[in-house]
């Protein structure tokens, strides 16, 4: 049985997803709702997918078995209680949204219209990721105590550019898109996953949207007693040297702006995990993995798509879920979770506490 698919929002992630759906034998992209008609009408050339300037028609229309909320955070509460109202699944991209009310009634919502809403945690599904889980999992790291990942450089002040009102109003919670809340909010996730505890403290700040830009940092403080760090900064240099890049075997990005597969990344992103037994480099857009342990250094072989492929094997989980009857892969409470973390360090800049959450 093929699931009918439709896409709400064409933008540079819309794009993306659109691309890695394309040859999914278990699903049908029916149609898609992107506003810019110039852009929609390129993107859809010639791939015989309805296009619709409102969302709302297309599900009045289309009645797709799933819709995917590909839009900017500020939009997904109107888009996913819309899909609700028409009885529609959902796969709702991060983060959930911008306050926790608005993620609530988005949650409420779905459950009322007995709806599935899966949350969009991409990155788990990174090649990189997803073996890293499994052998934490497997003990062969021991003890999960320290999960990082630091993202500093860009072209300077000058040329940095954060992401626009559209994204996040402004005075509130922003910044670019390798920041604390668009990027960072990955971050969030997979360290819990990983460590499969809870975050009970936090300190930390973000960007504010529409100031200048500034270091972003998360210091999270887990229930069984590890800890996640994220330092962002992207409005300064890199100071990788060049034995420190890689040839990307994903696409993605990188401190310097996007890396298509193939190409030299010269400071690839990359997630540090320390345990009492040994330790995790993982590049997760690049696609390599590496382990550290008494017997020394090994690269881990991996399988799967890589990034931007990951959105196809995300889009399979959530099929699979649907015809098995089982829970969706993530839940709304994982992106709940999520964005409740990163709004406690803006909490704690405002008010110079520590957050307990």
């Amino acid at each position: 049985m093929r699931h009918r698919v439709a896409l709400i929002g064409l933008g540079s992630v819309g794009e993306l997803h659109l691309a890695a759906y394309r040859g999914i034998d278990t699903i049908e992209i029916v149609a898609a709702a992107e506003p810019n008609v110039p852009r929609r009408e390129a993107l859809l050339a010639g791939t015989g997918i309805r296009g619709f300037s409102d969302h709302r028609e297309l599900l009045r229309v289309c009645r797709p078995d799933i819709a995917c909320v590909l839009t900017p955070a500020a939009s997904h509460e109107e888009m996913v209680l819309d899909c609700a109202a028409a009885g529609v699944n959902v796969l709702c991209e991060k983060p959930i949204a911008l306050t926790l009310e608005s993620a609530e009634r988005m949650r409420n919502a779905c459950d009322t219209a007995s709806i599935r809403f899966c949350y969009g945690a991409s990155y788990r599904y990174l090649p990189a990721i997803r073996q890293a889980r499994e052998l934490i999992r497997a003990g062969a790291i021991g003890r999960v105590q320290l999960m990082r990942e630091d993202a500093i450089g860009g072209r300077g002040e000058a040329n940095w550019r954060a992401l626009p009102d559209a994204h996040y109003p402004a005075n509130g919670p922003g910044g670019s898109g390798m920041g604390l809340m668009d990027h960072g909010i990955h971050l969030i996730d997979v360290f819990r996953w990983f460590a499969d505890q809870e975050v009970v403290r936090v300190n930390g700040r973000g960007n504010i949207s529409g100031e200048a830009p500034r270091t972003e940092y998360l210091h999270m403080e887990f229930d069984g007693g590890a800890s996640g760090v994220l330092v962002y900064n992207d409005a300064t240099f890199p100071t990788a040297l060049p034995t420190a890049g890689v040839f990307a075997e994903g696409s993605g990005w990188d401190s310097t702006g996007y890396v298509p597969a193939g190409a030299w990344s010269a400071s690839p992103g990359s997630i540090e995990v320390y345990g009492s037994e040994g330790s995790l480099k993982i590049y997760h857009y690049a696609n390599a993995l590496f382990l550290f342990t008494e017997s020394g250094a090994r690269r881990i072989p991996l399988s799967g798509r890589p990034s931007t492929g990951h959105f196809g094997t995300q889009i399979e989980a959530f099929i699979s879920s649907m015809s098995a009857g089982s829970p969706v892969p993530v839940d709304a409470t994982a992106g709940i979770r999520a964005l409740a973390v990163a709004l406690a360090a803006y909490q704690a800049d405002s008010t110079r506490r520590t957050i307990a959450l």
